[in-house]
């Protein structure tokens, strides 16, 4: 039979791994599986089991024959295995490659739309799984994708409200303001930080990557491409919180404000969700700690 199932426990006894996983649905079971086969078996990851019932003291046991890393399958199917057993964004893949293709469709320059539709499609995978942090805002499976569609939605006020705004980079730099998360974190199970993620963080290798996918279209001298590359760098605003330099471009002070706003708001309204009324919450990291109460 085929299981897809989560490893919550692994022991050994008798020279044999015995693993306990339980499925979509929170159904538990427990398989047997020999030592050369464990090697790549992890806690807290999600695999498809390939299991053979076997009879053994009139009890029926599972013997794992093969398995596979859900992170192996292809991209929809990896999606969907990935929502069943992790906590995810509230918005569906469907809607979210749907919103993000209708906001590069408003970039009008070309240069520009052709920057953002390469680095997207070559991060394309992980643009929709990965979540956003490993643990203080959009933590979650699609949280990536879902911070910036939040912004594209809040960034439509700045434009329409002050007509000096460039919507062609706003609209670029937010859906590429953390495109350099997909090297900067682990993956989307167990997020951790990687090393290059550490040393150079994302703000400087997504100014890397636009740098790179430029040269290889050809617009390495071009003022769009510097834009962008100003806007990646400088988008957490201050040098304490990690900027390489403050914005200094409209469309720059526009991206580091509708990303601090996100990232607190939809933090802030998850834990008012958990909050019952006339108390307050508990304290919220991406506030300064601060509890908020809920009345």
């Amino acid at each position: 039979m085929e299981l897809m199932a989560k490893v919550s426990g692994i022991n050994t006894s008798d020279g044999i791994y015995n693993l306990s996983v339980f499925d979509k649905d929170n159904n538990g079971y427990h398989l047997k599986i020999t030592t050369d086969k464990i090697l790549n078996i992890k806690l807290g990851h999600t695999y498809l089991f390939t299991c053979e019932q076997k009879a053994n003291k009139d009890k029926n046991y599972y013997y794992v024959i093969a398995y596979k890393d859900i992170l192996t399958l292809p991209f929809l199917q990896k999606d969907e295995a990935l929502r069943m057993f992790y906590n995810k964004a509230p918005i569906s893949l469907e809607y979210a490659i749907k919103e993000v293709n209708s906001y590069i469709n408003r970039i009008e320059n070309k240069i520009v739309k052709d920057i953002t539709i390469n680095l997207i499609n070559e991060h394309y995978d992980e643009y929709y799984t990965y979540p956003a942090a490993s643990k203080l805002h959009h933590a979650y499976i699609g949280g990536l994708c879902y911070h910036s569609i939040g912004m594209l939605h809040f960034a439509d006020a700045f434009i329409e409200n002050y007509n000096y705004l460039d919507k062609n980079f706003i609209y670029a730099g937010i859906l590429l303001h953390d495109i350099a998360k997909t090297i900067e974190l682990s993956g989307s199970v167990n997020t951790e930080y990687t090393l290059k993620g550490q040393l150079l963080g994302h703000l400087v290798m997504g100014a890397m990557e636009v740098e790179r996918v430029a040269l290889k279209l050809g617009y390495e001298n071009s003022e769009e491409a510097l834009m962008l590359e100003h806007m990646l760098i400088s988008h957490h605003g201050q040098p304490q919180f990690g900027s390489a330099k403050k914005p200094m471009t409209p469309e720059a002070l526009v991206l580091w404000y509708v990303d601090t706003i996100d990232s607190k708001f939809r933090v802030l309204g998850e834990e008012l969700e958990k909050t019952n009324s006339k108390e307050f919450t508990d304290s919220i990291g991406v506030l300064d700690r601060s509890k908020i109460y809920k009345k």
